[in-house]
Formats: C-alpha cells, structure tokens, sequence
C-alpha cells in the first residue's frame, strides 16, 4: 500500500508517498504529520477558477527521505476571468489579435480565428524565495507598440511591464514598476513612452509585501470596493546598470527586471475606469466614476487640468478617430458625446484652461446623448471610419449607432454581457467587430451583415456568477468527464446550460443548453435562473462484428430552480445521442422525481441496457429504466429512512452501494434486496462511496473524519485513515483512488491537500 499526498504551494506542490503492508491499520488524525504534507493555498480569485491537478511538465529534485518520495505536481487554472477587462488589440495590418487571458497572452489570425502562438508570463529571474514570488502572474493589459509595431507591451499584476517580438516569440525587456498595472496607454508622437495606472497600496510596502505583490493585488480600494490607482509617466528604457569594472553588476537577462529611467507621477489614487490617449496624441484622459481628467501631453508637469464632471457614474470612454471629441457612458445606460472641449483646451495653448465643465455642457462643450441600454454601458468603439459607435454591456446585445442620424442596428444574443468591444482596421476585407464576453468567449462579428463569423471559446467561466457560489455553498455544481470525447462537462456562462471542454485543446467541444432561461434580467433584483445540478454519462455503445453499435450512449441531468416566494422545481432529464455525433436531444423529461433535493445521479457500466441511479435527500434510492421509447422508474427503495448521499454501480452491475450518514448499504439489483450494511460512525457521516480494485473487490468511503475500505469477499474492513475527506476521484480497474481534504475554515487562506492513495499489495523493491 502507498500513500501519497500531492499538495503546493501555488504552482510548486510536492506528493508524499508513504510504503507499509496492506492490513487492517487506523491512522489517527495526529498521525498524519507523518506525511509532511504541505498546504495548498489559493487565493480567492483561485478559488473562482476551475482548476486540474496534473504532474508539473518541468523536472524537480526528487528526494527520498525516511522511506518517502517526493515528485513534483501543479495546479493548473484552466479559467481565469481575471484578465477579462483587456480588450481584444489587433496589429497595425489587422491580420492578428492579441488575446490577454490568465497569465499568457494568445496570437490568432482574425481571417480564420486560429491559434497562432501562446507567448506566457513566467516569474522573474530575480523572484525572491518566497514561495508568493514564485507563482504565475496574470495579465491585466496589453498594447501594440506604437514606436514599434512588431512589439507587444504587457502589463501584469505582479507589476511588471514586459515587452515581447511577438512574431519571435522572444522576451526582449522587463521592466519593474513596483505595483499592479491595471491600465496602459501609448501614442507613436510619444517615443519610447507609456501611460499607466497602477494600483497603489494604502501603506508604504516592505520588501515582503513586494515579493506578495501577485498574490495580494490591488488593496486600497474606495467605500464601492473598487481599487485606487496613480497615473504615471513611464519611459520604455530602463536605468544603465551599475557595473564592477567592465562587467554588469547584475543579470542582463530579458527576464531580469529593469527600472525604467524615468518615472514622472501625473496624478494621485483615484478610481480609474479608462486611461487613454486621443488620436493626435495630444490629450490623455482618465475615466473616474464622476469626473473626466484631461491632461495635454505637451504639458504633462500640469497634470489633468481640466476636469469634467457627471452626475451620472462613468463607466467607460472611446475617443473618435477623426474628429476632435470622445464619448463616455455611464451606469444608467447613457452614452454622451463630448463635442468642443478638446478643442477648446487645446485653444488655450497650455495655459489656464478649462477648470470645470458640468454634463450638461455650456456654449463651447456641447453634448448629445443617445439612450438604449437598461444596463450601464460596459464598452464603447468608434468605426475606423469614424460613422458609426459600437456599445454593448450587460444586455448580451451588440448596439451599432449611426452617429449622424442616431438609427440603430443590434446583433442580440450574444450569450453573455459584454465586457469590451474592439474593431479592426481592415482596408481591402470586411471589417470585423471583436466583442469579448464576461465568461471569456471571443466572438468576431463581420461589420457589413453584422453576422457572428468566428468564436474562439475556451472554458466558460462568469465571474460574476462565480463570486454568487462563494456566498452559497449548499448549490452543487456538476462536474464530469464525458466518455466518448473525453471533454470536460461542467456548468458553461450560464448556470443553465453544460459545456464540453477540451483541455488538450483549449477549445469548446459543444454547449447544450438543459433548461432555457432568461439571460437578461431587469434593472433591480435578478432572476433566479434554473441550475443545473448534476450530471451523468453511460456507457459509450459497442460495435458488434459487423460494425453496428448496440444500444444508445445517454446523458442525464438534474436541475432545480428555487426561489423563495415559490414552489421548488426540480428535473431529471434524459438525452439520447444523436446518430452524427452532433449532440444530445431531450428523450425523457421527468418533473419531481424526488421529493427533495438529489444527492447522486450514476449510470450502469452496461451500453447495451444502461440503468439509472438515483438518490435524493427525501430518502429514497430509484432505479430508472429505458422501457418502450421513455425512462420509467423500475425500482423504489429505502433504508431504515436513512437519507442516502452517494452511490455507486459495481464493475459488472449486479451490485450497487449507497452512502448514508453513519453506514454503508450494499444492494442487489436483480433481487432489489439489501446484501449488508457496513457500519462507518468512524468516519461518519459518510460522503462519497467507490468500488475500486482490478476486479471491483474493494468498497471505499471517504467521510468527514477520514476513509475506509472493505473486502467484499469477506466483508471485512481493511484500510482506515483520518482525514476530512471532500471529494474521491478513483481510476477504473486500480486500487489507487485520490483523496481531497476539506480546507480548513478557519484559516484566513483557503488550504486543501490531496492524497494519493494505493491500496494494492507493495512491491518489494530490488536492490542491486
């Protein structure tokens, strides 16, 4: 028997393994220290994302220590909605995008939307040994190099300023700006110069809160829980180095960070919503939740003289390409167009100018206002023309203005709110509308027919729905693996809905919607949506000799819509395959199959004749059968009222086990009758139950206080170890199985540790 415990420290975990005699042992809680497990800490914006453990492809030092091992492993995010602000950015001949998502930003073509190249963020060559250091950054923003456009400019989290060759792939400078970057803006009349804002924290930093910087991100925020930051002047080229003699002092790496040569504040923290540069370059505006900050730039030691305040919340801005004025929108659904103050300021020459210019505007600051969102305006884009505006926000609707006449297009639907639209400069093909989506979904809209021509979709993840999870642990959330694909099947943006990933390919397989919902709700309280609880697979159907698939390959969901003033609603729905491998369609739809919630939905191994499992909290145990064109309920049991958590299918289906709080059931299923009842008060009450084993011998539960296992030939219990189990995830015909432990709630940092754990016979190693 081995044991071991993979756990990290963000991307740096380690797995213990721990060799003895396969018998009858009880490890007790304190024990456990034994393992030298080490904590897996996440922050909260990790606890958001969906993660997959998997062995780290970079080598580490192995040591063998008292008869343990130690191998390397790493928790990869596979979403990361944290980068969602960035807007899609093209190249100068428009014939690529950047993408800025998780700690990498992805090159596609904008003709076919492939995938190029990945250019990834790794940690400096300066990073302390502090374990915080050590963890991947994540992109906040990006932009083409205006003095070169052949280079990328990427801002991080972690307060670094990163310029790439992107066709090279190549890393040529890395500059340290000491805190979050959260915007970044640059015009080509401005060499070798940026514009910036960085998240500023509310008490000066030690050098342990630097090395933090990643892991802690923006902490002085306003009284709305936004965060604060300074705009600063950056130069591109970094301080000469000290040096000893002819040599450099320290590394000259491309990874090593740099300080810029000159750094010239040009305000204090504020709120910033939007930080850019007018087209001529002569204005630099910041976007506050009240006021509009103008700053010339031949006058930077000025700073923002002119101010322009709303009444209304400020959102986002977009500056016209041609003419000399820029529109805002705002938390009402307001668009403003600004016309004359530019025009004005720049009047003056750098002197005195304009203090204060109300929203209603006066004689020289003109301004419309064109009104159709319910929801305020998340992003705003100007064709390159200069014609029309493009808007869009929590509405899932793409609006497209004509400016001169205010007629409007819409492209709806879009199947999640808008977070920032972009639009490509193309001169001899049709120009595309880039509008990226809150749960991470790229869709490229052809400007002429205003007709979706590309998506690129890796995992959905809505962030907005993601932080509601937190708040409401009792929701259940399905996870699985598909069989015949072997995707990923989790919630897609909408809790309604499942999607079909594939981690191999950073790629959504399919979407299949379960229940339809609204997607857009009214300004005021939301509406509740239906949410897919549960989800299961059969078996994939055979081929006989002659090449014909016997049986049909099914999918069943579960889903609950609850809301306070109503009556609960609850589903189980069952979905055949369809013969070209497109998809499923709804065979079975069953309303209250239980009386309460369900707790476990499981098929049969058998892909001729699958059989559904079901238990709920209301007590019950049903057995579903597919019997002339339906699925009926063929077998209704129950256990001394015990309400059942968990189930599972032996390997050849004769059997099946149930969890209850305090004992394990083992059930026939061709009498329907109970075999024995295994008690577990040791580790009660009970969550999870598995068959494992090459031959399924070997009944495992994992419990509140730790696991057990029996020999089914004897009924006889032989494995127990202290542990508060969360979840189980076995390996078909092994006796190996994963163990995750709960994380402890009264730890300011969520920590969990996962377990590796072989219960068949040790091996004796041979020894030369």
């Amino acid at each position: 028997m081995s044991i071991a415990g993979p756990s990290t420290t963000a991307a740096q975990p380690s797995a213990q393994a721990v060799t003895g005699d396969r018998k009858r042992t009880r490890a007790p809680r304190g024990e456990r220290v034994a393992l030298k497990e080490a904590k897996l800490k996440a922050t909260e914006e990790d606890e958001a994302a969906i993660g997959a453990l998997a062995p780290s492809r970079q080598a580490a030092e192995s040591q063998v220590e008292d008869g343990q091992s130690t191998e390397p492993w790493a928790w990869y995010p596979l979403a990361d909605p944290t980068a969602l602000t960035s807007p899609v950015i093209f190249s100068p001949d428009s014939l690529y995008c950047f993408i800025a998502t998780g700690a990498a930003v992805k090159i596609y073509t904008v003709a076919t939307a492939q995938l190029l190249s990945t250019l990834t963020l790794t940690p400096p060559t300066s990073s302390a040994s502090d374990d915080g250091s050590k963890r991947r950054t994540k992109v906040s923003c990006i932009l083409i190099n205006p003095d070169n456009p052949l280079q990328l400019i990427v801002g991080g989290l972690d307060g670094l300023l990163r310029l790439w060759d992107y066709r090279e792939g190549t890393l040529l400078r890395t500059l340290d700006l000491g805190d979050p970057i959260q915007h970044i803006c640059a015009h080509a009349s401005l060499p070798n110069q940026v514009f910036v804002a960085l998240v500023t924290p509310p008490t000066e930093k030690t050098e342990t809160t630097k090395s933090k910087r990643a892991l802690t991100g923006p902490t002085d925020i306003d009284d709305a829980g936004e965060a604060k930051a300074g705009i600063y002047s950056i130069s591109l080229k970094p301080q000469a180095l000290p040096k000893i003699g002819s040599a450099p002092f320290v590394s000259t790496s491309a990874t090593f960070p740099r300080t810029p040569s000159r750094r010239m504040r040009l305000a204090q923290p504020r709120v910033v919503r939007s930080l850019a540069v007018s087209p001529s370059g002569a204005f630099l505006i910041s976007l506050n939740p009240g006021t509009i900050n103008i700053c010339q730039t031949q006058h930077l030691n000025q700073g923002f003289a002119t101010q322009l305040e709303s009444t209304d919340t400020l959102t986002c801005l977009a500056f016209h390409p041609v003419e000399s004025y820029f529109a805002t929108g705002n938390a009402r659904g307001q668009i403003r167009l600004w016309y004359g103050v530019l025009d004005e300021i720049e009047a003056a020459k750098g002197k005195e100018g304009i203090k204060s210019i109300t929203a209603e505007g006066t004689a020289e600051a003109s301004t419309a206002v064109f009104h159709w969102h319910a929801h305020p305006v998340a992003s705003l884009a100007f064709t390159p023309n200069g014609a029309y505006l493009l808007s869009g926000g929590e509405e899932s609707v793409m609006v497209l203005w004509q400016l001169h006449t205010g007629h409007r297009e819409f492209v709806p639907r879009l199947g999640a709110p808008i977070v920032t639209l972009s639009v490509t400069n193309s001169v001899h093909t049709e120009q595309q509308v880039v509008a990226r989506l809150r749960d991470g979904t790229v869709i490229f809209v052809g400007s002429q027919k205003l007709k979706i021509s590309h998506t690129i979709s890796g995992i959905k993840a809505d962030p907005v729905r993601l932080s509601d999870l937190t708040n409401r642990p009792s929701v259940h959330v399905p996870l699985a693996v598909e069989p015949l694909t072997k995707a990923l099947v989790v919630s897609a943006g909408h809790p309604s809905s499942l999607q079909f990933y594939s981690p191999s390919d950073d790629s959504q397989v399919l979407e299949v919607e379960i229940s339809p919902s609204n997607r857009v709700t009214g300004v005021g309280k939301p509406i509740e949506p239906t949410r897919v609880e549960r989800v299961s697979f059969s078996a994939p159907a055979k081929k006989n000799a002659k090449g014909e698939k016997k049986g049909d390959y099914w999918m069943a969901t579960s889903d609950v819509w609850e809301n306070g003033d109503f009556a609960v609603e609850r589903q189980l729905k069952f979905w055949k395959h369809r013969a070209d491998g497109s998809g499923f369609t709804l065979a079975t739809r069953v309303d209250r199959p239980h009386d309460s919630a369900i707790t476990s939905l499981s098929f049969s191994p058998s892909s001729e004749s699958p059989l559904l499992l079901t238990t709920s909290s209301d007590g019950r145990i049903k057995v579903w059968a597919y019997v002339i064109d339906s699925w009926r309920c063929r077998t209704s049991l129950e256990y001394r009222s015990f309400a059942p958590v968990d189930a599972a299918w032996s390997h050849d289906g004769s059997m099946f086990a149930v969890a209850h709080a305090r004992s394990i059931t083992l059930w026939s299923l061709a009498s329907n009758t109970l075999l024995h009842s295994f008690p577990c008060a040791a580790i009660a009450p009970a969550t999870n139950v598995e068959f494992i084993g090459e031959e399924g011998t070997i009944l495992l539960a994992g419990g509140k206080h730790g696991t057990m296992t029996w020999d089914l030939l004897t009924y006889e219990e032989t494995f127990t170890m202290a542990l508060d189990i969360k979840d189980i995830a076995t390996r078909p015909q092994s006796s190996s199985f994963i163990a995750t432990e709960r994380a402890l709630p009264s730890s300011s940092t969520s920590t969990s540790t996962a377990f590796v754990i072989d219960l068949s016979p040790t091996v004796p190693n041979n020894t030369a």
